[in-house]
Order: structure tokens, then C-alpha cells, then sequence
């Protein structure tokens, strides 16, 4: 069974023997080919076979210049049994909503660029982001209506368009506290994007950490989804929650390995057998220190959990 892994599973500085998660950069703008050896490594030795790029240092940019072209990449990717799958875009939760106007030819650009890549690896999703909330109570209040989401949902419908000219789907991704992951607001997403430009990307802990049912959202959005982030997390995140540049940090802390938290994943398994389009399993740690036990221990649960449902 092939499992893949977000590579901001690799994002915890006790991994690359550093101190700060800005040392981590330092690391591999110092040396490319090194940091980017010691990563591939580590998830041949782990047993993952997909990998999901993410944000820098671990994007596609940072990839090819660590060994110099797109070619030798994919070699260096096929002798370890790797493969890409899919690249999370994060411009929509870094440029402000008021600007997107401005912004959308260079998201454009920036979204063919990422899928023609993906498209030379082989890889076939392209997950994205999009902007936080403002913090429950803060004024002036902002509202996720329809007036605030259609001009968004035509961005992700233009964005989704410039992926399948690549053969490459793009897909919104459930993170907690941004504008689509309370199960309400990515119905809402779906309703206001076109299916054929736009897909979804669940990530169940995030879902668990809005309040949310996964179960209830993936059965809603079913033929939508190609991909999900394997992950796990504990219980809820107060609905007053400050939602400041440091909300990404301090939902690690809710995570945790699956099994051990709130998301019932055999039944989110039973709905992924129906997904048309499914990219494999992909597992997220979100910065683990010692990735290579925590990642086996992951794919073992996956496995455990595909031959019971086989059986």
C-alpha cells in the first residue's frame, strides 16, 4: 500500500539539530543538496512513498535547486521508491483578501508554474490554503457570507482552471481557523466553486478542532475529494480562540498520533472507498522530532485499517 507524507511533518528543529524553525531555513539555504538528501533518506527509511511539498523550505523551488534541475530531482526521487503527489499553495493565507484583485495574475502565474511542475513529476493535486478568520468578537466583525466568499470562490474557480490545463486538480484544503474549515463554510465553498475547477482537500484534526463532524463533511463532499491529510487530533479549540500569526503553532499542541484523539477514521475510510479521484493516504505529523517511528506507526494504523475493511 503506498502512504505519503506532508513534509511539514519535517518542520520541528530538533529533527535537523537547530534551535528555531528559522535555523531550519538557514540549514537548507546553507547547503540544498545536503538537507534535501537527509529528507528523501529519512522517508525511504520510513517506508513513505508519496510526498506532498509545502511551504519554504520544503516547496518544489527549494527541491529543484537543491539538485539543480527537475530531472535529476526525479532521480533522486526514483531511486529512493518517491514520488510527488501533490504541493500545498499557501498565497491565499499570505495576501490580503482586499488585494487579491491586484494579486490574481501572479496567483495565476504562480499556480500554472506549480502544476506544470507537478505535472513533470507525475503529480496530480495541488492543495490550497486560504485566509484566516479575524478572532471571534474582534471589531470591526468580519463575516463569512456570500458577499465575502463569491469573489474568493471565482479566484479558486480561475486557479482550478490554470491546474487542469496541466492535468493537475486543485483542491481546498480544511484548515482550522481559515475561512473554510468550520463544516458550514466549506459547504459553503462548494457550493459557490465549480466541481469540475475545484475539489477538496479534508484534513480531519482541523475539522475536530472546529467543532466539526469529518465523518459528516467528507459524506457531503465524497466526489469532491482527492486527497485527505491523515491526522488526528484531541478535542475542540475554544471559539474565542485568538487568531493571530502564530494560530498555526499553537494547533500542535491539540494533535496527535492517530488513533489517540477524536476523529473516527474507520468510518472515514469506508467513505474514501467511494472518492472517485483519491490520491493516497497522506500522513501529517505537523513538525515531528523523530519522524521515522511516528511515521511507521502511522502507515501501520492505515494498513491495519485497510485490511479490516478487506476483510
Amino acid at each position: 500500500m503506498k502512504i505519503g507524507t506532508d513534509l511539514v511533518t519535517f518542520y520541528n528543529p530538533a529533527f535537523w539539530g537547530v534551535t528555531t524553525e528559522a535555523d531550519i531555513t538557514a540549514l537548507a539555504q546553507a547547503d540544498g543538496r545536503a538537507f534535501w538528501t537527509r529528507l528523501l533518506d529519512t522517508l525511504h527509511v520510513a517506508g513513505i512513498t508519496g510526498i506532498e511539498l509545502t511551504f519554504p523550505p520544503f516547496d518544489q523551488m527549494g527541491a529543484v535547486a537543491a539538485f539543480t534541475s527537475e530531472a535529476a530531482l526525479k532521480h533522486e526521487l526514483e531511486i529512493r521508491g518517491l514520488e510527488i503527489w501533490s504541493c500545498f499553495f499557501p498565497a491565499l493565507d499570505r495576501i490580503p483578501v482586499d488585494r487579491y484583485a491586484d494579486a490574481e495574475a501572479q496567483i495565476l502565474a504562480d499556480v500554472t508554474a506549480v502544476a506544470r511542475f507537478l505535472s513533470a513529476m507525475g503529480g496530480t493535486v495541488l492543495v490550497a490554503g486560504l485566509p484566516c478568520r479575524g478572532t471571534f468578537l474582534s471589531d470591526p466583525p468580519g463575516f463569512v457570507d456570500l458577499a465575502f466568499a463569491t469573489p474568493i470562490a471565482g479566484l479558486l474557480n480561475h486557479m482550478g482552471f490554470a491546474a487542469a490545463r496541466h492535468g493537475v486538480t486543485l483542491a481546498i484544503h480544511t484548515e482550522a481557523h481559515t475561512v473554510a474549515c468550520a463544516p458550514r463554510d466549506v459547504d459553503l465553498f462548494m457550493l459557490l466553486t465549480d466541481p469540475r475547477y475545484v475539489s477538496l482537500c479534508p484534513d480531519p484534526a482541523h475539522i475536530v478542532l472546529e467543532g466539526g463532524n469529518p465523518v459528516d463533511l467528507v459524506a457531503r463532499h465524497r466526489e469532491r475529494v482527492v486527497a485527505m491529510h491523515w491526522k488526528d487530533a484531541t478535542r475542540a479549540m475554544p471559539v474565542d480562540t485568538p487568531i493571530a500569526e502564530d494560530i498555526h503553532t499553537r494547533h500542535r499542541a491539540y494533535f496527535c498520533e492517530l488513533g489517540n484523539g477524536q476523529v473516527d477514521f474507520r468510518q472515514l475510510a469506508q467513505q474514501l472507498a467511494g472518492a472517485p479521484r483519491l490520491c493516497g493516504p497522506i500522513l501529517e505529523l505537523d513538525a515531528c522530532a523523530d519522524p521515522v517511528p511516528t511515521l511507521r506507526r502511522g502507515m501501520t494504523f492505515i494498513e491495519t485499517l485497510a485490511q479490516k475493511g478487506a476483510a
